[in-house]
């Protein structure tokens, strides 16, 4: 299938072959010893003790008429019986020969999808459950969610390149890390007649063993069965921390272990859910996946985040150390930062020199607080004007305390707890992406186009993959674009109650969705985006939304062309490469008035709905006093407003400045009014471009 081919080449990206076949030697001798290998052969009736040699034709010719499968069935069946008795009496572990049986594919893009792999063991323990459909009907009796392992057959010469091979097996793979969700690695076994590859996948990506021929070392063919088959689930690449409780095959309650910040003691949290909350698609990366649960000592609910850190990446816990008590920021409760390593799971003990081509990744649990909803849930206007008001002041407190978030987007805004006060009625969550940051000094934050979501991401950064070096450094202007974008997408897909409208035919932002595999046009378009004058949103867009939402859109989105179009743009198609870094440093230590300017209009859009509220409640009062023969005529014009947001840490963090005269709505600010908030224009002197003004400088 093309759909399933694209989506595993995107995971066996930096796969390798190792040159020897030392890991596969060196797996699972604690499950089964040589004299104990020893015994099985002697006893096998699928095994020659005088030759030297499995019981298998020697030519798949003579299976093209049967099963070609059964007599390789019947050999991993013996191993498996022989060496899990118990768990085959018991029926936790079975070999099952699937080459005619169609196991279906979770993507709910493509439904029909199914894989039949030649031979899969079966398992039933705490991690596994009967399969399901769409529908929330069980399908069958064998699935990829109670799967330990696929092994693949094919005939000697005529067996799939290697690169092939691994597309095959990782297509299995794939469905298995996303049916499994506590899998930290899967291997799988691709036999012939004569010789075995051993495939094994991680967050690093896949390594590959060379052909091994098994009648040789037949020793290490029965480790690798039994490996594959152990009734023990971390033998089989699950982390046995999260676990569930089994009913009529299906999940029905679950329990998650972590250590707390001593690195000793362990804590117990009831699953609020048997699935996580959030699970990437993608093994090969971070492998993010997300649960909701509960502390047992107290009820509270608590969010926990798995995922996996590239060596080259600063952990997240580094950063949410500095966001404790930073209001619009996630907190803490506690962090496991290195629970293993892909060096581990793959072989390599501590010493060892781990091939260069190997990007190791850790595994790190973090638990945080919980937040109630994503930022698309909310309920009324003045809602999402105030979650992304704190959320952006949480940033620029990150940004004061060294971090610089770099992925915001959709999915890591949120809204507050129920009835939180001002400062926290956003939250800014998940800082994997996050880096340190010297708005003050020269930063290294190299821009990366393959950080975020297309949707969501600055022009800046989405040029960084045809731009290369030559792309300016990622700063918190990136961030501050990004925010825009998400508070766009807010306005276009939504109303101001919160029901979702898909967007018209017309609007632009259909473009930026059907080419975000191509960041070139989406930074085109939203340059055009950008560029276009006040007025610009779609009339059906406009009619969904009171006029101070639209109007906090046209000022940021002012504001930020100002940034794009007139200062980053020309400095990458006009500014010599020797002098752009001083003039964004003088850029980048202008942060607190940027965002002065930009909170600044959301809290005017705040006010001018809370005026609006406090004009409407005082119609409704004297409406209801008129009843009574009281006029009430004057109680809107009379009516106090609302008192401005408390403000939250900093001088920057300030009230809303005061409210224009009664009877003027909120207006988008003025060309003169936003450069009131930037340093002053001045020519540029520096060699080399001195015809080119840069009104931020």
């Amino acid at each position: 299938m093309k759909e399933q081919r694209e989506l595993i080449m995107i995971e066996l990206e930096g796969a390798y072959q190792l040159e020897d076949n030392n890991f596969a030697r060196s797996l699972y001798h604690d499950l089964a010893s040589d004299s104990a290998i020893d015994s099985f052969l002697k006893k096998s009736r699928f095994y020659d003790i005088t030759q030297r040699r499995w019981k298998l034709p020697q030519s798949f010719t003579k299976l093209l008429d049967s099963n070609p499968c059964a007599p390789f069935f019947n050999i991993v069946s013996s191993i498996v019986k022989h060496f899990w008795h118990d768990a085959t009496a018991e029926g936790t572990r079975r070999v099952v020969d699937t080459h005619a049986t169609d196991l279906p594919h979770i993507e709910r893009r493509y439904p029909n999808h199914s894989s039949r792999p030649s031979i899969v063991i079966k398992a039933e323990g705490p991690s596994f459950q009967l399969p399901q459909t769409k529908t929330g009907d069980i399908l069958a009796k064998l699935g990829f969610s109670n799967v330990a392992a696929c092994i693949e057959i094919q005939a000697e010469g005529s067996e799939l390149p290697t690169l092939e091979q691994a597309i095959r097996v990782g297509t299995y793979a794939r469905q298995i890390f996303g049916q499994q969700p506590n899998r930290e690695f899967v291997r799988m076994l691709f036999l012939t007649e004569q010789h075995l590859r051993l495939f094994h996948f991680d967050s690093s990506g896949l390594q590959c063993t060379p052909p091994i021929d098994f009648h040789e070392e037949p020793h290490t063919f029965v480790r690798l069965v039994v490996g594959l088959s152990s009734p023990n689930e971390s033998d089989l690449g699950l982390d046995t921390s999260v676990q569930w409780t089994i009913e009529d095959g299906r999940k029905a309650s679950g329990t998650l272990t972590t250590r707390v910040e001593d690195g000793n003691t362990k804590k117990v949290y009831a699953l609020r859910n048997v699935e996580p909350v959030f699970c990437r698609s993608y093994f090969h990366g971070r492998g993010t996946k997300c649960w909701s649960v509960i502390d047992y000592g107290t009820g509270k609910v608590l969010f926990v985040k798995d995922s996996w850190r590239c060596d080259h990446r600063t952990s997240e816990y580094v950063h949410l150390k500095k966001a404790l008590g930073v209001p619009g920021v996630v907190q803490m409760i506690s962090c496991e930062d290195d629970r293993r390593t892909t060096r581990e799971l793959r072989g390599f003990k501590e010493g060892d020199i781990a091939p260069e081509h190997l990007d190791n990744h850790t595994s790190i649990r973090v638990v945080t607080e919980s937040y109630s909803l994503p930022v698309f849930k909310f309920t009324d206007a003045k809602q999402v004007l105030c979650i992304f008001r704190d959320a952006i002041a949480g940033h620029r407190e990150m940004l004061k305390a060294g971090t610089l978030h770099r992925d915001v987007s959709l999915p890591n805004i949120l809204q507050g707890e129920p009835g939180a006060g001002p400062g926290n009625r956003g939250i800014l969550i998940d800082f994997d992406m996050a880096t340190s940051y010297d708005p003050d000094g020269m930063s290294n934050a190299q821009t990366d186009w393959t950080i975020g979501h297309p949707k969501f991401q600055s022009v800046m950064v989405l040029l960084s993959r045809e731009l290369g070096e030559m792309a300016l450094v990622h700063d918190n202007l990136d961030d501050l674009e990004s925010f825009l974008y998400v508070y766009t997408h807010i306005i276009h897909e939504r109303d101001s109650s919160g029901e979702f409208h898909p967007l018209a035919q017309m609007d632009p932002l259909r473009l930026w969705d059907k080419y975000q595999d191509n960041p070139k046009i989406v930074a085109k378009l939203k340059r055009k985006f950008l560029a276009e004058p006040q007025g610009s949103t779609p009339k059906d867009v406009e009619d969904r939304w009171p006029k101070e939402c639209l109007d906090v859109l046209e000022g940021f989105k002012a504001y930020m062309a100002k940034v794009v179009i007139k200062c980053k743009m020309r400095l990458i198609d006009e500014a010599p490469v020797n002098t752009r870094e001083k003039i964004l440093k003088e850029l980048r230590l202008s942060y607190e008035k940027h965002y002065k300017c930009i909170l600044r209009l959301f809290d005017e859009g705040i006010a001018a709905l809370e005026r609006v509220e406090a004009a409407d409640a005082a119609d409704k009062d004297g409406d209801d006093g008129g009843e009574d023969g009281d006029d009430g005529g004057d109680a809107a014009s009379t009516a106090s407003p609302p008192p401005p947001p408390a403000a939250e840490g900093g001088d920057d963090a300030s009230p809303p400045s005061p409210p224009p005269a009664e009877g003027n709505s909120l207006k988008r600010p003025r060309e003169e009014e936003l450069e009131e908030e930037l340093p002053r224009a001045k020519r540029a002197t520096l060699p080399g471009w001195s015809d080119v003004s840069n009104p931020f400088i």
